[in-house]
């Protein structure tokens, strides 16, 4: 996972059913080897494995669904809640953001949670000088 300021990670999107079908009848031809057929589809050789073995087992070239994940800990009321202290006061701590959370809303969220709210709502802090924090 990219931990970099300001980068989004986004999880890849499930290959089509169509590139899946053409991966798998180029394979089946057999004018290719494996490892052609991946360079060929920009795919890798374990997918290209991975649909022929779904074809000799019957079994469907479909995508499966999402496997699902934790559960968003911050609401859109909490992201509201975070914009407006934002707002209120610019140069609040992370932990000043994680307590207002919980004294607004009652939710107990790490400081890390609160930063990747931040970088995704677009709402970067500056940081204070060396200068300013030793006042």
């Amino acid at each position: 996972m990219n931990t970099a300021v300001g980068v989004t990670c986004r999880a890849m999107k499930a290959y089509s059913l169509d590139l899946r079908q053409r991966v798998l009848a180029a394979a089946l031809r057999g004018d290719r080897t494996i490892p052609e057929v991946a360079v060929l589809f920009g795919v890798s050789t374990a997918f290209v494995n991975k649909m022929l073995r779904l074809h000799r087992s019957g079994s469907g070239l479909a995508p499966r669904p999402h496997g699902g994940g934790y559960p968003a800990r911050l609401l859109p009321r909490h992201e509201k809640l975070l914009r407006s202290e934002v707002r209120r006061r610019q140069d609040s701590t992370l932990e000043e953001l994680r307590a207002h959370l919980a004294e607004g809303d009652g939710l107990a969220v790490s400081v890390s949670t609160v930063s990747r709210a931040l970088i995704r709502l677009d709402l970067g802090r500056k940081k204070k000088s060396g200068g300013e924090r030793a006042q």
